[in-house]
């Protein structure tokens, strides 16, 4: 039951995207020809002329394109993911001619490795033509993602991320993967999805090879095997979770994670007097949403619910200085939004400075209403705080 369900949201968000898809004849110099691409572009793209999105490449893109474009469109409505460009490319009648390993040598042959460059020139164009940021995922799946993985054995690696749906590695893949991704040394993903019939995985990574890979900060290595699935079912399975990998740092902040984070941080610092080394929740968001910009090319304000999220946190550990910085911190984000001056207010409060908080109160019930908070709601809490001042 569970699997048709999945195939049938699959489906379902396949349908959205057919319908914002864009499809376009694309002149090649590498090939010499036209190529069929389809195209969805951002849903709010002509709404924020200052922003730039990451590219996904889709190869396989007459069966793939549809549920990668329509779970990347999902995912970034609910903000699980940054919007994005994504871009299919019809192998339907070539993609066994541009797919051929050389037998002997085991790199790809001379059509396949124009496949490759054109795939390059693509991206350059959509850099080109649109405001893509330099971030840039390839999904591929057997034998289209055996070739996707010969750009990491390039001395100059093109592609952040990689999402390898059933892979069927070539030899010189098999022999040099492992190798070639400890050696990279800027920030990338690779996910590798498989069934369970024909698991690649268990020769290529074992506990050695993730001991390595967990020292290295600037690679994040997913490899999973999907229980139940298919060679057809199994990419339903994987582009949800691949992506959800991939941008996990993006993704909004829960009380949780914040709650087993500070954990760690006081493990850490446990019996030490000198405490200031400790990362604070506010430090921790700024460091979030500088990676965001650094390594997807996302160059965001913080977002209010995640403003929303480290704040009910702090209070409720009654870190009412934090709680202050928060609310500053707010107000330099949204300065048109009450949240900012309220929660400050309510910091002050904490600490028993009702004349403090009632001034930032003040300025708070001038600025717009957010987050469920109004000027009644306001007011309410300033004549609380000067019946306490009278008291």
């Amino acid at each position: 039951m569970k699997k048709y369900l999945v195939l049938v949201t699959t489906l379902f968000i396949s349908q959205m995207a057919i319908s914002q898809a864009l499809y376009r004849a694309f002149p090649s110099d590498v090939l010499g020809e036209e190529r069929n691409v389809k195209i969805l572009k951002p849903r709010n793209y002509a709404a924020n002329p200052e922003k730039t999105y990451p590219l996904v490449i889709v190869l396989d893109g007459d069966f793939l394109f549809e549920p990668v474009a329509g779970t990347v469109d999902y995912l970034s409505y609910w903000d699980q993911m940054p919007e994005s460009f994504v871009i299919g490319i019809n192998q339907r009648e070539s993609r066994y001619d541009e797919t051929l390993i050389n037998r002997e040598s085991g790199f790809p042959e001379p059509q396949s490795l124009k496949f490759m460059d054109f795939v390059m020139e693509l991206r350059q164009t959509m850099i080109d033509e649109y405001r893509v940021a330099p971030f840039t995922v390839i999904v591929g799946k057997d034998i289209t993602a055996n070739l996707a993985s010969f750009y990491i054995m390039r001395n100059k690696m093109p592609i952040n991320a990689f999402i390898q749906i059933a892979p069927e590695y070539s030899t010189l893949i098999k022999e040099n993967l492992i190798n070639k991704l400890s050696q990279l040394e800027a920030y990338n993903y690779f996910y590798v999805a498989t069934t369970e019939k024909n698991n690649v995985l268990s020769d290529l990574f074992t506990k050695e090879t993730d001991s390595l890979f967990d020292t290295k900060k600037n690679l994040h290595l997913k490899h999973e095997t999907i229980t139940g699935a298919n060679k057809y079912t199994v990419a339903a399975h994987a582009i949800p979770r691949g992506l959800e990998f991939i941008f996990k740092e993006y993704q909004l902040i829960d009380e949780e994670q914040l709650l087993n984070e500070d954990l760690a941080e006081e493990v850490k610092f446990e019996g030490q007097e000198d405490k200031k080394g400790m990362v604070s929740v506010m430090d921790r968001i700024v460091e979030k949403y500088r990676m965001i910009k650094e390594v997807y090319g996302v160059d965001m304000k913080l977002r209010l619910v995640d403003l929303v999220t480290i704040s009910n946190y702090v209070a409720s550990k009654k870190d009412w200085d934090q709680l202050i910085d928060i609310g500053i911190l707010a107000d330099k984000e949204y300065p048109d939004l009450l949240y900012g001056h309220f929660i400050e207010g309510l910091g002050y409060e904490g600490l028993g400075r009702p004349s403090r908080a009632i001034k930032a109160l003040n300025i708070a019930y001038g600025l717009e209403p957010a987050v469920g908070i109004n000027k009644d709601d306001v007011l309410d809490k300033i004549e609380l705080l000067q019946i306490k001042e009278k008291e």
